[in-house]
């Protein structure tokens, strides 16, 4: 990797602009993780290629000092082998942002970035990797914990490596969070019971989330597969809160579950430090939570105006009820939009999936003071949709203010209030 820059303590250990970092700790360096990892240690060696020649640099510093190095490199993700029955990439509709499309499987970007992986693709040297790396924890999707019936849902051989590497990866230290995405039929029932009690025999294995399959309306040529109905989730919900009882803790069935079930979501107790948040597991019981504690926290004031609140399918009735809390105590009126979604088929219900596109169909918001819709309908660090449409495209469409706010319950409140509070100044 080339330096492109040193910092103080760097220049000070013999590092300079333009070294390509070859060798660390007496490896290969392949990214910027082999970097983090030996910056982090006090004393190593190094090797550089400097001016064509090889260079050694015995690096020896405090504890806390950074080499400060950066580099003109860029970690690409390592390309998905698998053919999934259920792969939401393959049921996407035409003409949406490239980087929709890439399917990525990368133990690297699991660790740094909590995404989820089938491991398929890791050799032995990526799990000797790992272990000397200490890249703990990593997000695993297991999908079954029987070789075969996981060999039939991915469509790769591989797959049946999974728990054995799991295994050496726990035994030396490795952290790992799992999920299971269930369609019916296939890995639910006993299948999914098996899965559960196999995972939680394995050292180093600390969550597990159950998941339901997600199927859009693009999937022509792809496998039939059944969606989870009402009665499949009330099933599941059941097996896994008796598995969480017994093993105290463990496992949890995510909020689609719930809802698709019409089942009453459990507390924020119940998620302990809620491990699985990303994975939908304890959202609903989180933004309770985040909502109760600003509502004390914010006076009784009557500031009039209208806000309209935009979400999914599956959230709006919650969403409502919290609306009601909000008027109450700000003195405005708000109106909730449940987006149906046409882009990706009428079985997707989430916020975090409704475009831009389906919100222009949908929701009028003539005469509104302020229209709030969750972060997580945006692409992360921006203000795009999944459409490709931006936030201040689509504002301009309906002729009002808008702003995301945080789609765990956090800044709601504040947000609604300040505004209006500055349209009266």
């Amino acid at each position: 990797m080339i330096i492109k820059a040193v910092g103080k303590i760097g220049k000070r250990q013999g590092f300079k602009v333009e070294d390509d970092l070859v060798m660390l700790g007496g490896y290969k360096v392949q990214d910027d993780l082999d970097y983090l990892f030996y910056d982090n240690e006090q004393r190593f060696e190094a090797e550089v290629v400097r001016a064509g020649k090889r260079k050694r640099i015995l690096v020896n510093k405090k504890l806390g000092e950074s080499l400060e190095l950066d580099f003109d490199y860029e970690m690409k993700p390592a390309v998905c082998k698998n053919h999934c029955i259920f792969c939401f990439v393959d049921q996407l509709p035409k003409n949406m942002r490239e980087s929709l499309y890439v399917k990525d499987d990368d133990y690297r970007y699991s660790f740094m970035c909590g995404s989820y992986v089938t491991m398929t693709n890791v050799t032995d040297e990526d799990i000797e990797r790992i272990v000397r790396l200490k890249l703990s924890p990593l997000y695993i999707s297991v999908h079954a914990y029987d070789d075969e019936i996981r060999k039939y849902m991915l469509k790769n051989p591989n797959t049946v490596k999974l728990i054995d590497q799991m295994r050496y990866l726990g035994e030396h230290g490795i952290v790992m969070h799992t999920q299971l995405v269930v369609v019916p039929g296939i890995n639910d029932g006993k299948v999914l019971e098996d899965s559960i009690r196999g995972l939680h025999t394995i050292k180093g294995v600390e969550t597990v989330a159950v998941v339901p399959v997600g199927l859009t309306g693009h999937r022509n040529g792809l496998s039939d597969l059944n969606c989870v109905n009402e009665q499949n989730a009330r099933e599941t919900i059941k097996m896994v809160e008796k598995l969480h009882v017994e093993f105290g803790g463990f496992c949890w069935c995510s909020d689609e579950y719930y809802v698709k079930a019409n089942v009453d979501v459990k507390g924020g107790k119940y998620y302990g430090t809620y491990d699985q948040i990303e994975n939908g597991v304890g959202l609903l019981a989180e933004f309770k939570d985040n909502f109760e504690y600003e509502l004390e926290e914010t006076e009784d004031c009557n500031l009039g105006g209208r806000v309209d609140m935009i979400t999914g399918v599956s959230f709006a009735p919650y969403l409502k009820e919290y609306a009601k809390r909000l008027d109450a105590k700000l003195g405005t009126h708000s109106v909730v939009h449940a987006v149906v979604n046409d882009f990706f088929g009428h079985s997707v219900t989430v916020a975090g999936l409704v475009t831009a596109s389906d919100i222009l169909k949908q929701v009028d918001v003539k005469g509104s003071d302020l229209v709030i819709l969750p972060d997580n309908m945006l692409r992360e660090f921006s203000d795009t949709f999944l459409d490709n449409v931006r936030v201040g495209e689509l504002q301009e469409k309906l002729g009002a203010p808008i702003i995301p706010v945080a789609h765990d319950g956090s800044n709601m409140i504040s947000t609604v209030k300040n505004f209006l509070e500055g349209v009266k100044a």
